[in-house]
């Protein structure tokens, strides 16, 4: 997604709220150093994750070398969705 499309998808989820958002920056075995904002309810509730991988381009990240348009150095993008929505509550 391009980023400008991320930041009107994050705004919208988060526009009741304005507590902080942290900011954490990781580096996969891969090498792949991604930063990865996490936007609160004022309950404490996660409402949105933002993520940008650096230097990723226009793939998916994660998933099988052999793959057309994936990137296996990762972060894992399809297992972060999958941990972020099991995390919800009311969603198990």
């Amino acid at each position: 997604m391009h980023p400008r499309n991320a930041e009107h998808a994050v705004a919208h989820a988060t526009a009741h709220t304005s507590r902080p958002l942290v900011s954490v920056h990781e580096r996969t075995d891969g090498g792949r150093v991604s930063t990865r904002r996490v936007h609160r309810a004022p309950d404490g509730r996660v409402l949105a994750e933002a993520w940008t991988v650096h230097g990723l381009g226009h793939a998916w990240s994660g998933g099988d070398p052999g793959g057309s348009h994936t990137d296996p150095k990762g972060p894992h993008a399809s297992a972060e969705m999958l941990r972020f929505f099991a995390d919800q509550p009311g969603r198990n």
